[in-house]
């Protein structure tokens, strides 16, 4: 436990370091912290909290699920399949739903930053209807109701891949800079 909130304080000060003497690039940036989208890991908060400054599609996304009764962590691991990132579950407890990502954080910070807006809108879909309570809940919801990826892609839809692509083409712009 000690190990995780040191990983925590190690992370946010990486990103007041990371956004001291570092214009914002995305529009009204008001410093408003990342409260239900969370993770224990330093270089993915640090990740997190670069991609809520540099892209405003990132910002809306974290607002939405801050509005929200959901939280979602963000987590290393595998996915399989040759997938960067994965809503990987839903539980529920004391009036909230839990929802996990994983991403494979061994990729390009950029493209990490698109590959987390995708999975933080997937979480959007899911939190959007309040009847995916569970993992298995969340399998159907996409296999019968909103993927748009086919037999190939089962638990796809364009607003992720929408969603992932605006924050990378932001980041990037904001990189240009």
């Amino acid at each position: 436990m000690r190990q995780t909130t040191r990983h925590l304080i190690i992370g946010l000060m990486m990103i007041g370091v990371a956004c001291a003497g570092r214009p914002a690039c995305a529009d009204d940036v008001d410093g408003e912290t990342v409260q239900h989208v969370r993770s224990s890991n330093a270089s993915i908060v640090v990740l997190m909290g670069l991609a809520n400054q540099q892209s405003k599609t990132f910002r809306g996304l974290i607002e939405t699920i801050n509005a929200s009764q959901g939280i979602v962590y963000v987590e290393k691991g595998q996915c399989g399949r040759g997938v960067r990132a994965c809503l990987v579950s839903v539980t529920t407890g004391g009036g909230h739903r839990f929802v996990r990502v994983h991403v494979n954080t061994g990729e390009v910070d950029w493209d990490l930053m698109g590959s987390i807006g995708h999975e933080l809108r997937h979480a959007i879909e899911i939190l959007s209807n309040r009847t995916v309570t569970s993992t298995a809940g969340l399998h159907h919801f996409y296999l019968h109701t909103v993927s748009t990826g086919g037999f190939l892609k089962p638990f796809e839809t364009d607003a992720a891949v929408e969603t992932g692509a605006a924050v990378r083409a932001e980041v990037q712009k904001c990189r240009r800079r």
